[in-house]
């Protein structure tokens, strides 16, 4: 969505939305967990849906709790099994409304959700003040990651472009030789809770 472009009617929007989050949690599917081995839930913002722009603080606030509420209650679904499983939110700057999500995992989906973002950032910014506030964010435990995108070199097969090269970038190779740059373009606070729920 253009930066000069109006959401029209954004008080009745914001209303509906807090009505649709309030009518409850998304369910957490145990077939499609046992059959997949994950699930998650997004956020479906509808005309805050952008890429690279956050929501109004409101909106964000709003859908942050929708998803530190289903967090909790996927938790006491999962805890009640004997399998061990991953749970975490992930609260994404600029890519809030694309991206922020909980996600749960099992089986081999564990390592790969929790070796997915590499290290952790301890210099980088502290979850915002805005989520710390909410209800159930003191519960978690969060750490602080690089947000990156992936761009092919198939895409860009002289140069990487300008913008690019301005942030901070490594590149990245597939074990088939395809060549890609990954590059930061904001920040990730994973939210887990602070018990042994998966393995560190």
């Amino acid at each position: 969505m253009p930066a000069s472009k109006k959401i029209r009617g954004k008080r009745r929007r914001f209303a509906g939305l807090e009505q649709r989050y309030q009518q409850g949690t998304a369910a957490l599917n145990p077939a499609s967990l046992k059959r997949w081995h994950y699930e998650y839930e997004k956020l479906g913002l509808g005309p805050w849906h952008w890429h690279q722009r956050q929501p109004p603080k409101a909106v964000r606030q709003v859908a942050a709790q929708y998803l530190l509420d289903t967090f909790l209650a996927w938790n006491q679904q999962l805890h009640n099994q004997p399998e061990s499983y991953y749970l975490a939110v992930w609260l994404v700057s600029p890519d809030f409304a694309h991206s922020s999500q909980v996600v749960a995992g099992v089986q081999e989906r564990i390592r790969w959700y929790a070796t997915g973002f590499g290290d952790a950032v301890p210099e980088g910014p502290p979850l915002p003040p805005e989520y710390q506030q909410l209800p159930g964010a003191g519960q978690l435990s969060w750490r602080t990651h690089h947000w990156e995108a992936m761009l092919d070199r198939f895409d860009y097969p002289t140069s990487w472009p300008a913008w690019v090269l301005r942030k901070p970038h490594r590149p990245y190779q597939t074990p088939d030789g395809q060549e890609y740059l990954l590059v930061q373009t904001g920040w990730v606070w994973v939210g887990t809770l602070p018990t042994p729920s998966h393995p560190a």
